[in-house]
């Protein structure tokens, strides 16, 4: 019988975490992707839109019930205090939705965030996939889907390296996912190597 291990998958912009994610999801495991699940919450969590209506304003979100995304970001990009208010409330309202969702799932469960450390999700992972590419790999794959220049996308990849440097002391298992090694053989001997744990 499998034990009820949780598994984080985390990695820099392009290395490809959504890819590992979708391999998982088609060999018929459970992956809880918070960054769908907070955009979720904040539309559909009472408790959190009426938090981000008495902080903000009613204008924080649409007619339609949506996140007004251009307002919020003009807020939380410019003052870091109401940044870390959002954060806050967002980040406590996805790990009380993976508990419960881990409860429901047995097994092998699977949380891919970017920001696993930060947000303090990592403390429900028994263990952390980290996804790497290497950088020109990473470029030309954020070019073609972004389409944005190279300088701001190296930004963006430096301003990563904090939330990276702060697995230290995790137990990792690193996925090289470069276009020429089998990610899907690794991903799957890695699986079994868990299902297969006493």
């Amino acid at each position: 019988m499998t034990r009820n291990i949780t598994i984080g998958i985390t990695g820099g912009i392009g290395t490809g975490k959504s890819v590992v994610s979708r391999v998982l999801r088609c060999n018929g495991f459970k992956v809880y992707d918070c960054d769908s699940e907070a955009k979720r919450l904040m539309r559909d969590d009472a408790h959190i839109k009426q938090t981000l209506i008495d902080h903000f304003g009613k204008d924080i979100y649409l007619e339609n019930g949506m996140i007004n995304k251009s307002a919020l970001a003009s807020i939380i990009f410019q003052n870091e205090k109401e940044l870390l208010f959002v954060n806050k409330i967002v980040h406590a309202a996805v790990r009380e939705d993976i508990e419960r969702k881990r409860k429901d799932t047995p097994g092998l469960f699977f949380i891919e965030s970017a920001i696993l450390a930060s947000s303090n999700v990592i403390k429900e992972c028994q263990i952390v996939w980290v996804v790497n590419a290497p950088l020109k790999v990473r470029l030309k794959r954020i070019e073609a889907r972004d389409h944005t220049s190279e300088e701001d996308i190296k930004k963006r990849i430096n301003s990563q390296r904090k939330e990276l440097n702060l697995l230290n002391g995790v137990k990792t298992v690193n996925l090289v996912n470069d276009n020429r090694h089998p990610l899907l053989i690794k991903i799957l001997k890695e699986t079994e190597k868990l299902e297969n744990k006493n």
